[in-house]
C-alpha cells in the first residue's frame, strides 16, 4: 500500500509541469502507467490485508483508519474511472474539448484524494497493529505527511485549476 501511495504521488507529479504537447503526451502515458502499477499495488496490499484478518479471524472495519481506507479507495476507483475516459472516450463528455474541461476538477479531487490518502496513513499509527507490533509513532507519520504535501503543493500550476 505504501508503495502505491508513492507511485500516486509520483504520477501526478510527472504531470506538474509540462509545457509542449510532446511533454503532456509523454505525462499522460506515464500517469497513466504509474496509475495502473500503483492500482496494483494497493488491490494487492487490500487482498493481503483481508487475508491476513480472515485468517487470523480479526474484526474487519473496526478503526477510523478502515473506515477512512474504504472511503479512500472508493474516492481512487472514481477518480480513475473520469481520468480514464476523459483520455480515452472523451465522446462520453460531448467531445474532446468537453472532456479537457473537466480536467481542472480532475487536477483538483486528485490534490484532495492525496490529502484523504495520507490522512488514512496517519489514521493507520492508532490501529492496534501498528501500535502494538510495528510501533510507528503518529508525530513521525503526520510530520512525512505533512513534508509530502510541503513537497507537491509548490508544484501545483494555479492555471491548471482555473486560477490566474
Amino acid at each position: 500500500m505504501s508503495f502505491g501511495l508513492l507511485l500516486l504521488v509520483q504520477s501526478a507529479l510527472v504531470l506538474q509541469p509540462t509545457h509542449t504537447a510532446e511533454q503532456k503526451r509523454m505525462g499522460q502515458r506515464v500517469h497513466a502507467a504509474l496509475n495502473s502499477f500503483a492500482f496494483l499495488c494497493v488491490l494487492a496490499g487490500f487482498i493481503i490485508i483481508q487475508y491476513n484478518k480472515g485468517w487470523d479471524k480479526r474484526a474487519h472495519f473496526h478503526s477510523p483508519h478502515a473506515y477512512m481506507g474504504i472511503v479512500t479507495s472508493i474516492v481512487i476507483l472514481l477518480q480513475a474511472l473520469v481520468g480514464i475516459t476523459m483520455w480515452a472516450t472523451p465522446k462520453l463528455y460531448g467531445g474532446e474539448d468537453k472532456a479537457k474541461s473537466i480536467w481542472k476538477y480532475h487536477r483538483w479531487s486528485g490534490y484532495a484524494v492525496l490529502t484523504l490518502m495520507l490522512a488514512t496513513v496517519v489514521a493507520a499509527t492508532k490501529t492496534p497493529y501498528v501500535e502494538n507490533v510495528l510501533h510507528i509513532k503518529f508525530w513521525a507519520t503526520l510530520l512525512l505527511a505533512v513534508v509530502t504535501l510541503v513537497g507537491v503543493v509548490p508544484r501545483i500550476q494555479k492555471q491548471k485549476l482555473g486560477f490566474a
